[in-house]
């Protein structure tokens, strides 16, 4: 199986770069007012410049600082069970050195692969809290509490040593068809094995996602046998899937090699950080660190290294031959595609400019394949070294059986053509995009936390990437030398003369990568419900009646989402990111489809020095280093609107009094709008989105002088805002998560008021919707 994934796909390249744009890709940035990030190694090996990469978002308009309530994280919602309920994410990306194209007719100056992933870790919806008065205080994005946000007993936990706080050596299996008990795999009956889900620690949760709370080795899992429920560590109650509130990267301590569950345990407490980034978990880094590299694999003359126990495992690979950490990652894992263990990453698509390896690529996805890996025994402690059946099993580990995903096989079509040596546009001027159908969990009441993950993995024509193995690895000894070597003299033909190439080859295969911040995808309503903690205190949440949920709704529609690229600044200092534009600026949708305006933005984007190789500076309107968004409507465009660049009035609105129905994501929005005629949600839609959610409604039956008076905070309803906002947005919230709305038919062309700087800039955005 190894040798056949390493025949069949090369993860090479040269100097390169890539940049998500939408979702925010995070470069490893978090905060920083630099135009350069503070830490490359954060959380990911992303081979990519100091600049470029765009800061987690502020719930409101100051910085969050230390205080991770403080974060806003993107929220869609999932599709839905048919393809009449999709719901459509559009992700943009720059790639430094071209892709597309095909080998047949249209060839490259590369070869280009370009694969999306996520990872998900499910989390209890959104919650209000019973008082002891027994008033609810609801769910507000800008009024949260961390008991809110994250509920152990409920929620992805982070665990130290312990799979599970009841039963350690439980884990929770997601069933599937051939195996709805989830017991071991069996090929013969055609029994297939379960996937389990990351972070779930006790039989509560796991039963709130429809899954099976089972002994891990009965089921096949990861759990070790010589692991008994005696020798456990105590569990932390960590949230998995974080951000972190610092720049700092994770720690690591190696340990023996025939580590305890215990040992591992005590090691874990003491290198893993609340306040620090989390993606890959701990154990995976360790897994990693402890697993045989694959030695089929083409190193050329690479000299990989060897780990603290005597051999040379997953942690050093050509591009990484020295073992410099980033996060918990595994580079072996990110380096080649597909993997042939389990991996905690979902594929989504794989964009190639070689189209006969779609087949490859699909087969040997974990979304539809059984994964292996070697776990240890009381009669092999340390077995968890051996990466393939044979060495597993002779020496008496246990060959484990992972799960697919159970979910279908990654897209896999035409890589879009971009030119090699910039990051810019695609061949038709547009920048290149996916347009991304977000997954269906199936669990009505459970929300997902994911991390999208965009890998640009490049390689030249010098040698044959199919056919290299460790074969051709470069050996003095033997004779052999590698079709690539670093740095070589060759020969012009004159005598005694050479000209040396530039040649690197630890980056002549090479994979980059960039990853989204945490983001949301939310359940779609399946009922009038609205999920409460009894108190602030209470270990477990419940259901209680919420009249103003809308299933209805979201029934048979498919929603399309519209975001906000770009960070402050003008073109020189963004670069390699982007300026501010709509995301996607042109939609074509029909009257039963939904549109989720959502957008977010930072406090201190404010592209300081140090700025690298780039310019510094944060060139824009309102406060320095601050990001806002509004959505207003434009007049038509005509010669009597001065060419389509002024906002239209009340009077003149038709896309907001082109709302035929519309919800919010905020339960106390919805409260407002409870009741309410269409007449005055389409008015106080206006409003709120003109002011990113500053005001949430407009009394129309007031007489006071405007706008004080007569528009609405967000406390208690009919509550008056008292202040003003800034004709700038400076005391808008940075983020908003905006509305969901259906339009009759027509063309609808809006702005952003503050980005739209009429000398060299503008953030505009068409809506056409049909019948």
């Amino acid at each position: 199986m190894l040798r056949a994934a390493i025949l069949s796909v090369v993860i090479a390249g040269v100097t390169a770069d890539v940049y998500m744009h939408n979702p925010r890709g995070s470069n490893n940035r978090l905060n920083e007012q630099s135009a350069n990030r503070n830490n490359g190694n954060r959380a990911f090996d992303s081979q990519n410049n100091n600049r470029g990469g765009y800061n987690k978002g502020d719930i409101d308009d100051t910085a969050a600082q230390n205080d991770w309530t403080q974060q806003y994280s993107m929220m869609y919602y999932q599709s839905g069970s048919t393809a009449e309920e999709a719901s459509t994410m559009q992700i943009e990306w720059t790639n430094q050195h071209g892709c597309g194209g095909n080998e047949e007719g249209d060839p490259h100056k590369l070869n280009c692969d370009i694969i999306i992933q996520y990872m998900a870790v499910p989390v209890v919806a959104e919650r209000g809290i019973t008082n002891t008065d027994d008033t609810v205080t609801e769910y507000d994005y800008l009024d949260v509490s961390a008991t809110q946000l994250f509920r152990p007993d409920e929620d992805g936990v982070d665990k130290t040593a312990v799979q599970g706080t009841e039963e350690p050596s439980h884990e929770c299996f997601g069933p599937n068809p051939t195996n709805p008990t989830c017991d071991a795999a069996d090929p013969a009956s055609g029994k297939k094995g379960c996937f389990a889900w990351t972070g779930i620690v006790n039989s509560v949760a796991c039963s709130r996602i429809g899954g099976v709370w089972k002994d891990s080795v009965a089921a096949g899992g990861m759990w070790d046998i010589f692991n008994t429920p005696s020798a456990t560590a105590s569990t932390a109650e960590r949230r998995r899937l974080r951000d972190g509130t610092t720049t700092n990267r994770q720690q690591f301590t190696v340990g023996t090699a025939t580590s305890t569950m215990t040992a591992s345990g005590t090691r874990k407490t003491g290198d893993v950080d609340d306040d620090e980034v989390l993606h890959e978990s701990w154990e995976w880094y360790d897994q990693c660190y402890r697993k045989e590299r694959n030695r089929g694999l083409f190193t050329a003359d690479q000299n990989l290294r060897n780990n603290n126990f005597g051999y040379s495992s997953a942690i050093y690979t050509r591009q990484n031959p020295n073992n410099n950490r980033r996060g918990y990652e595994c580079p072996e894992e990110r380096d080649y595609y597909p993997y042939w263990h389990p991996t905690p990453w979902r594929d989504v698509a794989v964009l190639t400019d070689h189209l006969e390896r779609c087949e490859f690529y699909q087969t040997e996805s974990q979304n539809v394949r059984e994964k292996n890996v070697c776990r240890n025994t009381e009669a092999c402690p340390n077995c968890n070294r051996y990466n393939n059946e044979a060495q597993c099993l002779a020496n008496n580990g246990r060959w484990a059986t992972v799960g697919s995903w159970n979910s279908p096989p990654p897209e896999c079509i035409q890589a879009p053509w971009s030119r090699v040596n910039q990051l810019g546009n695609g061949r038709y001027g547009q920048a290149n995009s996916y347009n991304w159908t977000l997954p269906h969990f199936g669990y009505d009441s459970m929300d997902m936390k994911i991390v999208v993950r965009l890998r640009y993995n490049i390689s030249t024509d010098d040698y044959d990437g199919t056919r290299v193995n460790n074969s051709f690895n470069n050996n003095n000894g033997q004779g052999i030398k590698s079709p690539v070597r670093q740095n070589p003299a060759v020969d012009i033909g004159a005598v005694h003369t050479a000209m040396r190439l530039a040649i690197n080859t630890a980056q002549f295969g090479r994979t980059f990568q960039d990853r989204s911040h945490v983001l949301t995808l939310k359940a779609r309503p399946q009922s009038q419900t609205k999920r409460v903690l009894p108190s602030p205190t209470a270990a477990t949440s419940t259901d209680e009646p919420d009249p103003t949920v809308r299933p209805d709704f979201f029934d048979g529609s498919k929603i399309f989402n519209i975001n906000v690229r770009g960070k402050r600044g003008n073109i020189v200092q963004t670069f390699p990111s982007v300026e501010y534009d709509f995301m996607p600026n042109d939609l074509n949708v029909s009257s039963s489809d939904i549109i989720h305006f959502q957008w977010t933005g930072s406090n201190t984007h404010n592209n300081g020095n140090p700025a690298g190789d780039g310019q510094a500076g944060d060139a824009g309107e309102g406060t320095r280093g601050t990001d806002r968004h509004n959505v207003v409507q434009l007049l038509s465009r005509n010669s009597d609107d001065f060419g389509g660049s002024f906002p239209a009035t009340w009077q003149q609105n038709t896309m907001m009094t082109g709302v035929t129905d519309a919800t919010s994501p905020e339960i106390k929005v919805r409260m407002m709008d409870a009741g309410e005629s269409l007449a005055s949600q389409q008015q106080r839609w206006a409003i709120r989105m003109a002011t990113a959610g500053y005001y949430t409604g407009y009394n129309s039956t007031s007489t006071a002088i405007r706008p004080t008076g007569r528009y609405m905070t967000r406390g208690p309803v009919g509550n008056i805002e008292t202040g003003q906002i800034s004709v700038l947005l400076n005391n808008a919230p940075a983020s908003y998560p905006g509305s969901l709305a259906k339009y009759s038919p027509g063309t609808y062309y809006y702005m952003c008021t503050r980005n739209h700087n009429f000398s060299n800039r503008d953030q505009k955005g068409v809506l056409k919707v049909s019948v």
